[in-house]
């Protein structure tokens, strides 16, 4: 049996509590006003432009908040300003630890080297590469060596000067749309939205408006691609906001918009903003804006109007709308050397055989399904399968 304690002992000290991080008390009530506003996670990601998975991730600690969630959030949820002066010790914090984590890291022989100016135009002139590249093989192909160059330039945010900073983030966050464009390309839909969520955060905090209008054109498209019409609907419209005055890009926005109105049916908000997208386009053309929009535009716009007139098909049964649809994706084809992009060639021609089955052609779907290379994947491979599915079905 153990000695009894002195009666003139002091009581054992009681640990004294951890006090909560700024990052944990943050993620609590961001979840205490989407509750209180009877929000879910996917909502509130939809309504802001970020995946369920990264406000989960906010909520429970085990990320930061992107620099452009708190004041968006606090505005959205009508916080009172709690949420954007919560941000404040928030990233105090994590300029803390980033300080802590640089005194105590071992010595790299490599990655501690600031970036230089010439470097980064050097992978400037990369990225402009491997857009070309990826036009005419796909981008599955780049998705390791974009991925490797995004990270790069992400760990280069550690150490680029002030002079740099803001070009390394941009930089970071346009592989980023590329490297998410690639996994989306392959039909690896998680992995493209990671990028794609990675990339508007780089891209928000060096406020770099058209790069962000880009990801969440992007984001917008893949929800399209999952069939969720809502979410990429609420992506489109937060690039339409987000957008510079540059109309190629804001053309870019109402395609995107276009695609979620025709998901859930809705045409005339289709013909609305086709024709938005349309006339950006030529106003784009007007004042020479140089973005590869303004390069690609009848051939995007092509298959866009044809796309979302497949989709108002199968979601309304009129065969108007897949006639049409099959009249828009042929002069898509037609725009299209398969020699020069095989890949595109063989996607438009996939969607344009699931439309003549909904024109009531099976025939025509059948010779140009056997037109198509016979080992597809990715998105070629899914878009044979649904217009197969179609076909038999």
């Amino acid at each position: 049996m153990p000695p009894l304690p002195s009666r003139t002992s002091p009581p054992p000290a009681r640990p004294r509590p951890e006090p909560e991080s700024a990052r944990l008390r943050f993620g609590r009530r961001l979840r205490h006003w989407r509750e209180t506003r009877g929000l879910s996670q996917a909502e509130l990601g939809r309504l802001l432009g970020y995946h369920n998975s990264l406000i989960s991730r906010v909520e429970n600690a085990r990320r930061w908040p992107p620099p452009g969630l708190p004041a968006r959030a606090d505005e959205l949820l009508l916080a009172g300003g709690e949420l954007a002066h919560l941000w404040q010790t928030v990233r105090q914090e994590r300029e803390r630890l980033g300080e802590l984590a640089v005194a105590t890291r071992p010595a790299l022989t490599t990655d501690t080297t600031p970036p230089d100016a010439a470097t980064i135009e050097v992978l400037a002139h990369l990225l402009a590469d491997y857009r070309a590249a990826a036009g005419r093989i796909g981008g599955e192909e780049l998705a390791a060596v974009l991925e490797h160059h995004a990270r790069t330039l992400a760990g280069w945010q550690h150490t680029a000067s002030r002079d740099t900073l803001a070009a390394v983030r941009s930089l970071a966050a346009q592989y980023a749309e590329l490297a998410g464009w690639a996994h989306f390309e392959g039909d690896r839909r998680a992995r493209a939205l990671s990028w794609y969520a990675t990339g508007l955060e780089w891209a928000r905090a060096t406020d770099d408006r058209a790069t962000a209008t880009t990801l969440l054109a992007r984001q917008s498209a893949l929800h399209w691609w999952r069939g969720d019409p809502a979410a990429a609907l609420a992506l489109a419209e937060a690039a339409r906001t987000t957008a510079p005055p540059q109309p190629g890009l804001q053309a870019w926005a109402a395609v995107a918009r276009a695609h979620a109105h025709a998901l859930a049916g809705e045409a005339p908000q289709v013909r609305r903003t086709l024709a938005d997208a349309r006339r950006l386009t030529d106003t784009a053309r007007r004042i020479g804006e140089p973005t590869p929009w303004t390069a690609r535009a009848e051939l995007v716009l092509a298959v866009a109007h044809g796309t979302c007139q497949r989709d108002l098909a199968l979601r309304t049964g009129r065969t108007t709308h897949a006639r049409t649809a099959t009249a828009r994706l042929e002069s898509a084809l037609r725009l299209l050397d398969p020699a020069a992009h095989p890949r595109d060639h063989a996607l438009v021609t996939a969607r344009l055989a699931g439309a003549q089955v909904l024109a009531g052609r099976p025939d025509a779907a059948t010779a140009l399904l056997a037109r198509l290379p016979p080992h597809t994947a990715g998105r070629i491979a899914r878009e044979r399968r649904r217009a197969e599915e179609w076909l038999h079905g």
